[in-house]
Formats: C-alpha cells, sequence, structure tokens
C-alpha cells in the first residue's frame, strides 16, 4: 500500500479497534492510488429528449423474514426501512453482518473479494481480526444503496458497536455468478456512543 495512502486514511483518523483498520486496509487494497489524468474537454451539451417516466420503486423485501433463513446473529440489526427490494442484497447483506458480529473469519473471507481476502488474512496472522472482532456488541446496517433488481454494484455502510463507541464500515458488493462478493470503500470518520445514531445517514 501507498504510503501517503496509509498516513492520510489512519493517521489522521483516531478510532479504537484495530476492525477499523480491517475496514481501512480493505479500501486501500480496493482503491490503490493513481496520478491524476488530464482533464477531458466538456462534452457538448445533450439533444433536449422527452422526460423518461421514473421507474416504479420496488417494495422492500421482509427483513425479519431474512434474518431468520438465513440464522443472522443476534447481534445483527437491520431496520425495515433500510431493506433492499432486492432478495440476494438483503441475504448478503445479512450474511456479511452476520460473519463480522460472529467474528467468524471463514465465513466473511468467503464474502471477499480475492484483495480484501488477502487483506483479511493479514489481519488474522497479525492478531488483529480476533481482538477486533472479540469487542463487537452489535453490528447495524445504516445504509443500503442497491439500485433495482439484483444491480451489478451495491454499497452497504455498516455501523459497528463496541463497548461505548459506534463507528462505522462500507463495503461494495459486485454480482459475480449466483452471489455478491465485498469489498472495502471509503467512508466518515464520525463515531457516535450508540450504532442507532447512524441512521440519519450522516457518516462525516
Amino acid at each position: 500500500m501507498n504510503s501517503r495512502m496509509l498516513t492520510r486514511h489512519t493517521i489522521t483518523r483516531v478510532l479504537p479497534a484495530a476492525l477499523l483498520t480491517l475496514g481501512l486496509c480493505f479500501a486501500l487494497a480496493a482503491c490503490g492510488e493513481s496520478r491524476p489524468k488530464p482533464k477531458a474537454p466538456p462534452p457538448p451539451p445533450p439533444t433536449p429528449a422527452a422526460t423518461a417516466a421514473p421507474a416504479p420503486k420496488m417494495e422492500s423485501v421482509d427483513i425479519n423474514t431474512y434474518l431468520q433463513a438465513q440464522k443472522a446473529d443476534k447481534r445483527v440489526q437491520f431496520p425495515q426501512e433500510k431493506a433492499p427490494g432486492d432478495d440476494l442484497v438483503a441475504k448478503s447483506v445479512i450474511d456479511l453482518a452476520s460473519a463480522l458480529a460472529k467474528g467468524d473469519a471463514k465465513a466473511f473471507g468467503g464474502l471477499l473479494t480475492g484483495e480484501a481476502k488477502d487483506v483479511l488474512e493479514q489481519l488474522q496472522s497479525g492478531g488483529q481480526w480476533d481482538d477486533s472482532t472479540s469487542k463487537i456488541e452489535a453490528v447495524r446496517v445504516v445504509e443500503v444503496a442497491a439500485p433495482g433488481a439484483r444491480p451489478a454494484t451495491f454499497t452497504v455502510t455498516l455501523a459497528v458497536q463496541e463497548p461505548g463507541n459506534a463507528y462505522v464500515l462500507r463495503f461494495g458488493g459486485t454480482l459475480s455468478g449466483e452471489k455478491y462478493l465485498f469489498n472495502g470503500q471509503p467512508v466518515g470518520r464520525a463515531t457516535h456512543p450508540r450504532a442507532n445514531q447512524f441512521d440519519d445517514g450522516r457518516f462525516d
């Protein structure tokens, strides 16, 4: 990982829990750092066209049904108002949150992309995974951005509750065959005493 990125993403953010490092490392592995490209000239103005009718909004799935069906850990909190409209997205998010809450590295790793899985293995070998997940009191789904049915990609933000402190981790899911694989995504630096205080969607 680029040392400048490591400094920018870790030294300026003071949070307990090595699990934050997990999220940051996932994001660093996924994003990398590229040199800025020259700006292209602006495109010509679009030709006026008739406004298309908005697509009908999908109904949200019944989260309680899926929490039971996926045998989610009791520490997983998934408010119905955050539920997506796609069943596979819902199942994948529940599985991700549940594996994190349990500290089940094998199950969690099975939901990750190759790069993110490499980071997880490093954290396991250093003892950071066990140290951080042992402190988890709850994992709360505070945002799911998943447009339409079977979206090719979507993002989910999880609020991780530790004793007296909560912070957020964000993951991007990419459809791979019949399941979603996740990697880390950058997210804000806010902390709160309780995970449900992130329900307003403010993470900075």
